[in-house]
């Protein structure tokens, strides 16, 4: 029985004491009770290790960075556009002879081929006709064209319409009858049988110019636009001016002669690699020069880490003048560019050693802090870390 008593008084005594540390912790301030509560596993602010070991404020496995490559503004050389419209002969014949009487009739064919119809215009027959009785008849792939009673030797051309031709067309002479009078004969001879006509040659109404990119370049692009100033004549001396970018048209219309442009280009059209401008007119002569795809590319991209120091540590390292140091440990040791910036307090790092530290004692602050990594090559880094010195 007594032995149970003793017991209980135990206890009691056990609960006093355990009441009495609580009441003590609580009213404990914060920097005194963090001790208490630490478990030495800090995630993203400070962590300590055992006595000995440095306090870790932070550590980052950061990988590769890559630098943002600016890309500069690419000149296109100058452009001349221009059509040149020449009188050619299209096709010559042989002499033709064709006749027509009460018990004789003759008729005759001839064909041509037009290489490049569309641009082919004003096209006019022509022929001496040294024998000559009867109505000349003339007709375009069974289209009648002309018939007339011809009085001289050298007749006017005769104007064939274009809306009648063709790739492959056919030309028929005829003559016309003696009627009642059967003891005669209507007949024709040309000679010097001939076509010519207008040949617009449009091929160099466009121009093609290249300029490339990095595919680095190109990612960091903000925006884009293409400069250029069209010296011409009038607009009733012009055609429409067409600007296209890898087949996307940018600009299409008629520009006012000697006036500077600046045209956006969206960002889609462009690309890493080769990148084709194409100028192109339908009608006149320009001289397209100052020409620059202007290129604006985003700001550098850099790799920004936070990290806090508590009352309890910057106390360690203002008052205990401990020192704190910034280690970044690198794959290789090529050559190695990079800005550091640490709150505010700018460094920078050209080296091609595989670590490197500085002591930042003194730029570091009390509770929030960052250090910004701005990458000039690429880099491959292990680890940064900064730590204080036990």
């Amino acid at each position: 029985m007594r032995k149970r008593g003793q017991g209980v008084n135990a206890a009691v005594l056990v609960a006093i004491i355990a009441g009495l540390i609580i009441v003590y912790l609580l009213f404990l301030p914060p920097d005194e009770l963090e001790p208490y509560l630490d478990d030495g596993t800090g995630t993203g602010g400070t962590s300590t290790t055992d006595s000995g070991n440095p306090i870790v404020l932070l550590s980052e496995n950061i990988g590769r960075l890559d630098p943002a490559d600016k890309a500069d503004d690419r000149d296109v050389p100058n452009v001349y556009l221009f059509e040149t419209t020449e009188a050619k002969e299209i096709d010559k014949f042989n002499p033709i002879y064709i006749r027509n009487g009460v018990f004789d009739k003759k008729d005759k064919s001839i064909t041509f081929t037009l290489d490049d119809l569309e641009n082919t215009d004003n096209l006019l027959l022509s022929f001496a006709a040294p024998i000559r009785k009867g109505v000349l008849s003339v007709e375009l792939n069974s289209n009648l064209i002309y018939e007339y009673v011809i009085t001289n030797v050298n007749p006017s051309p005769i104007e064939i319409p274009k809306k009648y031709l063709s790739n492959n067309n056919e030309l028929t002479f005829k003559v016309s009858g003696v009627g009642w009078m059967f003891w005669k004969t209507n007949e024709y001879q040309l000679e010097e049988v001939r076509i010519i006509g207008d040949i617009t040659d449009k091929s160099r109404q466009e121009a093609r110019n290249v300029f490339t990119m990095t595919d680095n370049e190109y990612q960091n692009l903000e925006s884009a636009s293409l400069r250029f100033v069209p010296y011409c004549g009038t607009a009733a001396q012009v055609g429409k001016l067409t600007i296209t970018v890898n087949n996307r048209e940018v600009f299409s219309a008629v520009p006012v002669c000697d006036d500077p442009y600046n045209q956006p280009v969206p960002i889609s059209v462009l690309s890493g690699g080769a990148n084709r401008v194409v100028f192109k007119t339908e009608k006149g002569s320009y001289s397209i020069e100052q020409i620059t795809m202007k290129l604006q590319s985003k700001d550098t991209v850099s790799s920004v880490y936070y990290f806090e120091v508590n009352e309890s540590v910057y106390s360690k390292i203002t008052e205990d003048e401990k020192d704190v140091n910034l280690i970044i440990k690198f794959v290789d040791d090529n050559d190695k560019r990079t800005d550091i910036n640490l709150n505010d307090h700018l460094v920078r790092y050209d080296d091609n050693d595989k670590e490197y530290t500085r002591d930042v004692t003194s730029w570091i602050d009390p509770d929030n802090n960052f250090i910004e990594i701005t990458p000039k090559t690429r880099l491959d880094i292990v680890n940064l870390r900064i730590e204080v010195e036990e």
